[in-house]
């Protein structure tokens, strides 16, 4: 039996998008994303079994194998095997191909597979959730340094960023050092990076009033200074503590940008990253289930996940924005107009998702789009205090 059209279309959109793909890479990776979207699961069982009505399983689920192999372990061994380095600037190129907004804020983060991987994932904050972009598999629960490799990843995602997007970074605690700082502002974005409590930050105000001025849940301080304990490598840097309701302990950020140019609930934002490893695990992908122990492998599958994502959550955008306007998601063909903030029932990558289940048996929507909401405003009540 024939392929649906689903199928050829995404063989199409990787030809314009994935352009260093070369054609059974292409074909390749369309069968597992198309069998992902049918199956509501990367699991290769379930893609095998969402596929098996147009392609006997076992000539399949072999195809779908070899995908993953390196060349020389193919059933027909060639030296021609996929890297996935090389496709992360393209991944990018694509999500600005479809992007409607003149910046970007990307989280850094951590997610083990059970634990047998760590997976360094720099991703797109974006509605609620985040679409992976450039990723770095490791065994986990072994010693080695992650530092190089989330260098690197930067690196490799600034050759599809233009020179004039402004672009957001943001950090948790336990990835922070002075040297990721000094890589990201070699590329010219922005950090927003979580520091531990007791790290060296020099400025008068600072010491002389702030830790006075946030006494509790419900403030906040900004202000510049200087980071760093050796006075000759200080760097001048601006200091956000945001102490929320509801929290623990307070937010201590460092950032180079100017204190009247950051906003203090952005790093609220790095939460969403949370909801899109939840995408990729338990309540979309099942990549927990794997089987894999290959990182090599494990790392040309992840690929699978992110383009899966993607397209799913560009659909649930449509989806959403026709909600908004009160039409059918068939009738929406183009953006309407920035979104507005508001509350979400389901978020946009459950809404694709939906969606997906019944076009990926026929045509799937091609006129797609990605239009981020507005960065938050500081939460209302919250009392703030900026020494310049």
């Amino acid at each position: 039996m024939r392929f649906p059209i689903a199928l050829y279309q995404l063989e199409q959109a990787f030809e314009q998008h994935l352009a260093i793909l070369r054609p059974a890479q292409r074909r390749g990776l369309a069968l597992w994303v198309l069998g992902t979207l049918l199956a509501r699961s990367a699991c290769q069982s379930a893609v095998v079994l969402a596929l098996s009505l147009y392609q006997n399983p076992h000539a399949l689920r072999q195809r779908l194998r070899e995908w993953l192999y390196d060349g020389c372990d193919k059933r027909a061994a060639c030296r021609t095997q996929l890297d996935v380095q090389a496709c992360f600037a393209p991944l990018l190129r694509w999500v600005l191909a479809w992007w409607h907004e003149r910046q970007l804020v990307l989280a850094l983060d951590a997610s083990l597979d059970r634990n047998r991987h760590a997976a360094l994932v720099v991703s797109l904050l974006y509605r609620g959730t985040a679409l992976p972009l450039a990723w770095q598999l490791l065994p986990a629960n072994t010693k080695g340094a992650w530092r190089p490799h989330l260098l690197r990843l930067l690196r490799l995602l600034w050759r599809a960023v233009p020179p004039d997007m402004p672009v957001v970074l943001l950090v948790d605690r336990g990835l922070w050092s002075p040297a990721l700082w000094r890589r990201i502002r070699r590329l010219g974005w922005h950090a927003l990076m979580r520091v531990p409590a007791h790290t060296a930050f020099e400025s008068p105000a600072w010491r002389a009033a702030g830790r006075a001025r946030v006494p509790g849940p419900g403030h906040a301080w900004v202000g510049q200074g200087r980071m760093g304990k050796r006075k000759a490598r200080r760097l001048p840097s601006t200091l956000v503590v945001v102490w929320g309701e509801g929290q623990k302990e307070p937010w201590v950020l460092l950032t180079d940008l100017p204190p009247r140019a950051v906003g203090l609930g952005w790093y609220g934002l790095r939460m969403w990253i949370e909801c899109g490893f939840a995408a990729l695990k338990s309540l979309g992908w099942q990549w927990e289930r794997t089987r894999r122990t290959d990182p090599v492998r494990q790392a040309r599958y992840f690929l699978v996940l992110a383009v899966a994502t993607l397209w799913t959550v560009a659909t649930g955008t449509r989806v959403e924005d026709a909600q908004r306007e009160g039409r059918a998601p068939q009738s929406l063909r183009k953006p309407v107009g920035p979104p507005r903030q508001s509350a979400r029932k389901l978020s946009v990558f459950r809404l694709g998702l939906t969606w997906l289940q019944h076009l990926a048996r026929s045509r799937l929507w091609t006129q797609l789009w990605l239009w981020p909401e507005p960065l938050p405003e500081p939460p209302p009540g919250l009392q703030w205090v900026m020494d310049i």
